[in-house]
């Protein structure tokens, strides 16, 4: 059987050696390279508990692309590295995998026209955990019931962008199946900047960073007389491989230089 060929980027980070332990272990796939903005002179293997694989963690993506020639590139970096990253992947025509989080509506834009321009296809996705891509179907189906809601997410004290890739893709999912709605008093104020959280269309969100968490998510609507919690818990990085794997898998029968948004989005 010929094996999905996986370069891991961010291949230092907590969830990268995770991804790269689970993915390893697959019966088709291997890992051919660990790229990170630092170097090691351990075996990579060793340090995402595979065994020794024969190679370190480097620095260069490109050129580890170039002596690999892998079928996908997985990635889970920063939200100041990722559009490098993946102009990078797209520029050397291998396909791309994205968890990391921070993408605007316009970087969205800007992928999906690398991907066009060099015809090879990515794939970006708030959240790879498949119980959170059904906590957010769940929560477009309610919210047309229960239009007033609000949106709890909380992750450990290294995340870097608040809300969370996935709170910010839960609200746009909401408000698509929403009408617009102010909710509160009138006449409410905060005492302190910011108690009332981020707002989109009336929708609040707020972010907790406490170490501690690593992935938690609250959707929670309001009515009359009742309160519904949809509520994601990820208990540890394992939760994403399923899903991340999924996406290896479909990315390489991908032929069109397309940009392939959310998880859900190749769900049946």
């Amino acid at each position: 059987m010929q094996k999905i060929k996986i370069i891991m980027n961010g291949a230092a980070g907590r969830m990268g050696r995770a991804l790269a332990q689970g993915l390893g272990a697959r019966e088709n796939m291997s890992l051919a390279a660990a790229v990170d903005t630092k170097a090691s002179d351990v075996d990579y293997g060793l340090l995402c508990g595979l065994g020794e694989l024969g190679f370190k963690q480097e620095l260069d993506l490109a050129a580890a692309i170039r002596r690999e020639q892998p079928d996908v590139v997985v990635d889970f970096t920063s939200p100041a590295a990722v559009m490098n990253n993946v102009r990078t992947c797209l520029q050397l025509h291998t396909p791309v995998v994205v968890g990391t989080t921070g993408f605007s509506q316009a970087d969205y834009k800007q992928v999906a026209k690398w991907c066009a321009d060099f015809a090879t296809p990515a794939f970006i996705a708030a959240n790879f955990a498949l119980g959170a891509v059904l906590l957010m179907r769940f929560a477009q189906q309610a919210v047309k019931y229960m239009p007033h809601v609000e949106v709890i997410e909380r992750h450990h004290d290294q995340k870097l962008d608040a809300p969370s890739g996935t709170a910010v893709t839960t609200l746009e999912m909401l408000a698509a199946a929403r009408t617009p709605l102010a909710q509160g008093n009138t006449q409410e104020f905060e005492r302190m900047p910011g108690s009332r959280g981020g707002e989109l269309d009336g929708m609040r969100v707020h972010s907790v960073r406490l170490p501690g968490y690593v992935a938690t998510q609250e959707v929670v609507f309001g009515a009359e007389g009742q309160v519904l919690c949809l509520r994601h818990d990820a208990l540890s990085r394992e939760a994403y491989v399923p899903g991340v794997a999924l996406a290896v898998e479909k990315i390489v029968q991908v032929k069109d230089g397309v940009l392939i948004q959310g998880l859900e989005s190749i769900l049946d």
